[in-house]
């Protein structure tokens, strides 16, 4: 038998012999944050002997320790709503009425639940090993208040959200987007009171490799202190405390059996057998979108659909790393990739997640065989009682908003020339663009190509987004002219992450890498005097960051000027010495940084200006 352990940072494992556990358990959970607790709790529920270890002092994770405790999207159903309505009658008993479960409320809800089912909790407890029969778990080691523990398990669930069982186990993993790894930027939580109310609130604190002690530790002085700038006032939010728990969006993410991935969900390439639905929009939440990859870009920038939702079926085989037996993944490490994983993470659906890897474990042990050897359709039988899996949670594409008082509209992708044609010539052409896109040149193209001489600037323009996203050069005349006047109009698909139409002229330039616009891509990204433009002056894009602080438009002009220069360089080797030189003097001193935020380092919008930077120099030789 091998333990496999992190050593220096590094995965090592280690013949150990055969190995007689002290304890022996069906299923360990390892996390119980969002989905180890429903993990746990569905796994005891069903009669398993359960262990649950957890590296805080309580369960519940971003829902209790993070201090959110409310809902964004996600789809509903699910052992978890029936425990969040005990928490919110305990809230209204003994906790302060918030509207709302009080976090407290949630942890004794969440523990009493587990003990009570029979399972045991191990708290303030970290996993230091991995115990392997070459590619089946058999067991872990942990380091706890009781000092070094180890046990036997027929199954491990990973919970950590940073798949940290698995990567320990030497389960291949993926972190960040390709360009450069960077992960989605992490949050940190205000819990303040405001007329008679306690509510939390969070922003974008910056971005961390929270698999590094040292940088994580940084992250959390750093996001906790920005809190602190403020002066609170009993009229308008004295703060009580700062959530202990970050609110890290996404880590490591496991290969699995059956992944998810943004560019087969596109092409309605998704699996017929899904345990339950993710439900959101495409919920980046950063800024750089220029830096995405060009399956996200091009819904997110190419057509304006960011705030659209999106239905995401997810299978067990994105539940089970490649190649192993007795290991599980559950909630925001499963097997998505980067882009995807924006929406496959709300707190609903990662409860879900922890609900149905426990049901399919609990359904191997009792027939003895591999996770993966489950029966679908008993399975998802066993979901269906609590209602984890409900096929009218379905819902595909939608426009829809939680605050929003009318009822969510279901999209249909547009197949008839009129239709399209009329939506491109409208300030909302999101859909139309997107529908172009799907149906393909061969069936749209020649319209489109016909609309670029029409009359309408809107369906003109809108025509050249579409033929864009398809390589279609003839779009290059008015995307270069879309550049060049700097076209400050903004779509009005979404609700929120409207783009202007200048810069995501600017995206397909590069996407399509059109040497013609070197010259005006130079002159954004080198000339100073490019910030004294009308179009930067006094507009805020955002409702939360003033142009003082973070000049949102010029920002987005600059890194998308500056990718698209990249791509050129990448693909155009007469023009590498060139483009080199552009991209070092426009990122090569600090001055560019100054010209986009007047925040300070360590802050979100400061990195992902110095980033570009440091782009530049992995990238140019």
């Amino acid at each position: 038998m091998l333990l496999s352990q992190r050593m220096a940072g590094e995965v090592v494992a280690e013949e150990v012999g055969e190995v007689e556990f002290p304890l022996a358990y069906d299923i360990i959970v390892v996390g119980l944050g969002t989905s180890g607790s429903m993990a746990l709790i569905a796994a005891a529920k069903r009669g398993l002997k359960a262990l649950g270890i957890e590296r805080l002092n309580s369960m519940g994770g971003m829902g209790t320790s993070g201090s959110v405790n409310g809902y964004y999207f996600g789809s509903q159903g699910g052992l978890y709503e029936t425990l969040d309505r005990e928490a919110a009658e305990l809230s209204e008993s003994v906790y302060a009425k918030s509207g709302a479960y009080n976090v407290e409320a949630k942890k004794y809800v969440l523990e009493q639940e587990a003990v009570l089912a029979g399972a045991e909790l191990v708290f303030e407890a970290s996993i230091t090993g991995v115990y392997l029969e070459g590619k089946r778990a058999a067991g872990i080691q942990w380091i706890g208040p009781s000092g070094i523990r180890s046990a036997a398990s027929k199954i491990i669930i990973d919970c950590t959200g940073d798949a940290e069982v698995c990567s320990m186990a030497g389960c291949a993993t993926s972190v960040g987007r390709e360009l450069d790894n960077r992960t989605q930027p992490f949050t940190s939580v205000k819990v303040y009171a405001a007329n008679r109310k306690v509510s939390w609130i969070n922003f974008d604190s910056g971005c961390t490799d929270q698999r590094d002690g040292v940088e994580l530790s940084g992250a959390i002085l750093f996001s906790h202190s920005q809190h602190l700038e403020e002066k609170y006032e009993d009229g308008k939010g004295r703060m009580l405390y700062l959530a202990p728990l970050l609110g890290i969006r996404e880590g490591r993410l496991i290969e699995g059996e059956e992944p998810i991935k943004l560019d087969h969900f596109f092409a309605d390439r998704v699996t017929n057998e899904p345990l339950f639905y993710a439900y959101a929009d495409i919920d980046k939440h950063g800024r750089d979108h220029a830096f995405e990859s060009e399956e996200l870009a091009d819904w997110f920038v190419g057509s304006n659909l960011g705030a659209i939702n999106v239905t995401v079926p997810v299978p067990l085989g994105a539940m089970i790393p490649r190649g192993f037996d007795g290991l599980m993944a559950a909630g925001r490490c499963l097997a998505v990739d980067h882009s995807l994983s924006t929406c496959v993470r709300m707190n609903r659906d990662m409860q879900k997640c922890g609900e149905a890897a426990a049901t399919a474990a609990w359904l191997a042990i009792n027939k003895g065989v591999p996770v993966k050897e489950v029966p679908y359709e008993e399975l998802v039988g066993y979901l269906a009682e609590t209602g984890c899996y409900d096929p009218a949670n379905d819902k595909g594409y939608q426009v829809a908003y939680p605050a929003d008082r009318k009822p969510p509209q279901r999209i249909k992708w547009l197949e008839d020339l009129e239709e399209i044609c009329s939506g491109l010539a409208s300030d909302s052409p999101g859909i139309a663009i997107w529908s172009a896109f799907r149906l393909g040149h061969a069936e749209v193209g020649a319209a489109l190509r016909e609309w670029l001489s029409d009359d309408d600037a809107y369906l003109r323009k809108h025509s050249a987004f579409a033929l864009g996203l398809m390589g279609d050069e003839a779009a290059l005349p008015e995307l270069r002219g879309m550049l060049a006047e700097r076209d400050a109009f903004q779509l009005k698909d979404c609700r929120k992450n409207n783009q202007m139409r200048g810069y995501m002229a600017i995206y397909l330039l590069g996407k399509l890498r059109d040497e013609g616009s070197i010259d005006e891509l130079e002159r954004l990204v080198c000339e100073p005097e490019e910030l004294n433009k009308p179009i930067y002056q006094g507009v805020d894009t955002s409702d939360i960051f003033k142009p003082k602080k973070f000049n949102e438009i010029y920002f987005q002009f600059f890194s998308h000027a500056m990718m698209a220069l990249l791509k050129i360089y990448g693909d155009r080797p007469g023009q590498r010495d060139r483009i080199g030189g552009i991209l070092k003097r426009a990122v090569g001193h600090d001055a560019y940084i100054s010209r986009i935020t007047g925040q300070k380092p360590g802050t979100y919008h400061y990195s992902i200006a110095e980033n570009m930077k440091l782009i530049v120099e992995r990238k140019v030789v």
